[in-house]
């Protein structure tokens, strides 16, 4: 009878998502990813950018380090009316040359000073390849999604179109009721509106990643049936430890300090006076030369140079005080992802071993019970739907775990996503809404916009 093929199909759609299949993808890395990786730390613009500007702030030091260029220059000088060079003591024509001296140990600290902004510059690098890592990962992992989903709801739709068919035959045969053919009928428009969203999305995660590893829109990727539920053998601890050494966030705020320090020791010696060293030779024609040496002290103003030092020293406690927030927000970050993580790892067992299966003997309960004549259609048609929910909301889970872990490689300050956005039983082919305590995760901003603000 229609309606148990309708649960054969049924069971066999949830059997394909149990334990084998997904253990299977488990055992092998994926080399399509890791090739997409690999292609896109290599033509990112975004990275190839945050390089150069590493480059241009390397050279910054040298610049700082050094003196400020000599100056020549000529100068006539006339005693009276009319040109008198030769006949007047006083009417003299020079060369003139001078040369800045800072304070000694300026330059040192001016030099040190760049060279720890310099080094700055290192961390954003670093941030942009995690970040564009973690959006390749993000987008590949989305792209599964969309396809599964998109394969589920075809499955499905065939199923309903089969129960459709069923439905109407009986209900022109006056044996089914009419509630029983509409049923079927909106389940399986509803499907092919649900496969249209799934594809689509698919197609906008496609050009995503492509445009991260700069290939055209539509050169089509490769991905896995499903995804799997990785295990992480690290204890939380050293799973905090992992992110703080890997956080450039982190290592900015602590390099901010060192620059900081070192800021405020040229403050302090900014109070000291530079010099400048002249000489000049002097032509007065017949009459015999002459030269001139001076020597000039430029002193600071006292006022400017204290309020400079109390700049300084406020940076540097500021720069103290972020150390410790990037630090509790970054273990913030990773203990809600971790508790995600948790969670997700466990709604998927759930739905593997339980969920799902209990799903198929529902379903094939109800078509027995259906046949027997003990129960109306409706009861099997509510069966394959809280199925296809079901196998929605493990797919979801499923990804949901694969994308927060990269975040978590990622070393993310932004919170992880909402725990209660992991069973949506909805049909969406994104996973998480709003994120905990903040909103969405956006695009990548520097890592050393904090520690850098005002100093450049």
């Amino acid at each position: 009878m229609p309606v148990r093929s309708l649960a054969l199909a049924v069971g066999a759609a949830v059997l394909a998502a149990s334990l084998p299949a997904y253990a299977d993808v488990a055992a092998r890395p994926d080399r399509v990813l890791q090739d997409l990786i690999d292609e896109a730390l290599a033509h990112s613009p975004q990275l190839a950018a945050a390089q150069q500007l590493e480059r241009a702030a390397s050279a910054r030091p040298v610049q700082a380090g050094t003196r400020p260029g000599p100056t020549v220059g000529v100068f006539y000088q006339n005693d009276g009316v009319g040109p008198s060079l030769g006949r007047e003591p006083m009417t003299m024509l020079g060369v003139s040359a001078g040369q800045e001296i800072p304070y000694p140990g300026k330059l040192g600290l001016r030099r040190q000073v760049a060279q720890a902004d310099a080094d700055l510059a290192a961390f954003d690098v670093q941030r942009v390849r995690l970040s564009l890592v973690a959006s390749v990962k993000r987008a590949y992992y989305g792209l599964v999604l969309a396809r599964g989903l998109a394969g589920l709801a075809l499955e499905h739709g065939k199923v309903w179109d089969e129960v459709r068919e069923s439905a109407r035959v009986r209900f022109a045969s006056a044996v089914g009721s009419q509630q029983d053919m509409l049923r079927a009928q909106i389940e399986g428009t509803r499907l092919n509106a649900i496969h249209a969203q799934h594809h689509a999305e698919a197609r906008a995660r496609l050009a995503e990643i492509n445009a991260l590893v700069g290939r055209p829109s539509d050169t089509p990727i490769e991905t896995p049936a499903a995804l799997a539920v990785a295990a992480d053998p690290r204890s939380p601890e050293e799973i905090v430890a992992a992110a703080e050494a890997a956080s450039p966030e982190l290592k900015a705020a602590e390099q901010a300090i060192a620059r900081d320090q070192r800021a405020l020791d040229l403050a302090r010696l900014e109070i000291k006076p530079d010099f400048n060293v002249e000489g000049a030779a002097i032509n007065r024609g017949s009459l015999p030369p002459m030269w001139q040496v001076s020597a000039k002290a430029m002193l600071p103003s006292r006022a400017r140079a204290r309020a400079a030092v109390a700049e300084a020293q406020a940076r540097l406690a500021a720069s103290k005080a972020r150390v410790e927030d990037v630090r509790l927000r970054l273990r913030s970050a990773v203990q809600q992802r971790l508790a995600l993580l948790d969670a997700a790892a466990a709604i998927e067992a759930t739905y593997r071993e339980g969920l799902l299966p209990q799903a198929e003997v529902a379903v094939q309960s109800a078509a027995a019970t259906y046949a027997a004549g003990r129960s109306s259609q409706i009861a099997v048609l509510e069966a394959a739907a809280a199925v296809l929910e079901d196998r929605t909301d493990y797919l979801r889970v499923v990804a949901a775990h694969a994308i927060e872990l990269a975040r978590l490689e990622e070393a993310s300050l932004e919170p992880a996503m909402g725990i209660d956005s992991l069973l949506m039983h909805g049909r969406s082919s994104t996973v998480g809404g709003a994120s905990m305590g903040s909103p969405a995760e956006g695009s990548v901003s520097k890592t050393t916009a904090g520690s850098t603000s005002g100093m450049r």
